[in-house]
């Protein structure tokens, strides 16, 4: 699909483009951020985007300076710090005679530094604003400063520029995540993994979004088609052992988690996420003490959270040791102090201290984070 500026008629959109222009007005006002996206995928895919800036950005026919070889040299050597000050200043010295400012984006993506390659890209696309692959870069880079509109609109401008790849609708179907619209998503995601049907990671974010949508059946078959793709694929163990649970298959949600602790242990690389998950579990079975074992464990990976905080904070309330509860429940509320559950549950903990006043003030802080209308029992 090529622009209609490279014809000189004004082109009708494709139907991909349509789709997203319309899928994303229908996604307006549906902004949070639903689960965390890894950098196990954001790897992969600035690899992707990154072989596309080697050879589509045309530089200027005369040779470059020294620095922008320099640069180069830099980028190759994955010495992203020293290559993206050697395009700053090559592009100083011969502003819009290189694709030094994409390169720069390129090392400033892979430093972490999305505003900055924004900018970069931005300036590089009112130079030439017919470069797809800039413009799909930008798409990318609004994506990961969480600007799923602002993303889905440069996607749908580089889609009248040419066709969009597999990579690219993964990330169009992830806006939609970021927007909570997940039918929207789904659509993507499945025309994603309908072009490349071995991406791991897209096939465990279409799994996401199924089970965001408690549709666990579907979850459960793309957990596990991500596994066969990558059997060290930890996040999709985890999440098969959530999809179990969300079916009431407890036994096959623990054997879950535990595969995947042993996947961190074995990869050298563990997360919190199936400690806590296989904590929580335990703990509604009543083994108490195994399940504050996996809490300590995921604070050790992880430092406290307020997650592992308030399950130890109920295991303390169902054993009846107040005092510990009360503890976990207040650092639990430094990291959440807006979280109407966690007030809740500090109230009733301090009404079985004794401690009436107290225990008052936090119904009333949970009716006010809940609503007027939610039943707060005393």
């Amino acid at each position: 699909m090529q622009a209609s500026a490279r014809s000189g008629t004004q082109e009708t959109p494709s139907r991909a483009t349509r789709f997203i222009l319309g899928s994303y007005n229908a996604a307006l006002g549906y902004i949070e951020i639903s689960f965390t996206i890894p950098v196990r995928f954001f790897a992969s895919l600035v690899a992707i985007a990154g072989c596309s800036l080697t050879t589509p950005f045309t530089a200027s026919q005369s040779l470059p300076p020294a620095i922008y070889d320099q640069g180069r040299t830099a980028l190759d050597r994955k010495n992203y710090a020293v290559a993206e000050q050697d395009f700053a200043q090559a592009e100083a010295a011969a502003p819009g005679t290189t694709n030094a400012l994409a390169l720069r984006a390129k090392a400033l993506i892979h430093l972490d530094k999305f505003p900055e390659a924004e900018q970069c890209l931005k300036q590089y696309l009112h130079l030439h604003p017919e470069s797809p692959d800039a413009s799909y870069l930008l798409g990318y880079v609004q994506f990961r400063k969480n600007s799923a509109a602002e993303s889905l609109q440069t996607y749908t401008a580089a889609a009248r520029l040419q066709q969009p790849q597999a990579s690219d609708l993964k990330i169009v179907g992830l806006d939609y995540v970021l927007l909570n619209d997940y039918q929207h998503a789904i659509r993507w995601l499945e025309r994603s993994i309908t072009e490349q049907p071995n991406d791991a990671e897209a096939v465990y974010y279409l799994g996401r979004a199924y089970y965001v949508q408690n549709s666990f059946d579907k979850a459960i078959s793309c957990f596990e088609r991500a596994l066969q793709l990558d059997p060290k694929y930890l996040k999709a163990e985890d999440n098969l052992g959530l999809a179990h649970e969300g079916k009431n298959r407890l036994d096959l949600a623990e054997a879950d988690y535990r595969k995947a602790i042993a996947i961190g242990t074995e990869t050298a690389k563990p997360s919190e996420q199936p400690y806590l998950n296989l904590a929580d579990l335990l703990s509604r079975s009543q083994r108490n003490s195994e399940a504050l074992a996996k809490l300590d464990v995921a604070d050790q990976i992880s430092g406290k959270s307020e997650r592992s905080e308030e399950l130890r904070a109920r295991i303390f309330f169902a054993e009846k040791r107040y005092p510990e509860a009360e503890t976990a429940l207040r650092a639990a509320l430094l990291q959440k102090p807006e979280n109407g559950a966690l007030h809740f549950l500090l109230g009733r903990v301090l009404k079985q201290e004794g401690k009436a006043t107290e225990a008052e003030r936090e119904f009333a802080r949970t009716r006010e984070l809940l609503g007027t209308h939610s039943s707060v029992p005393n």
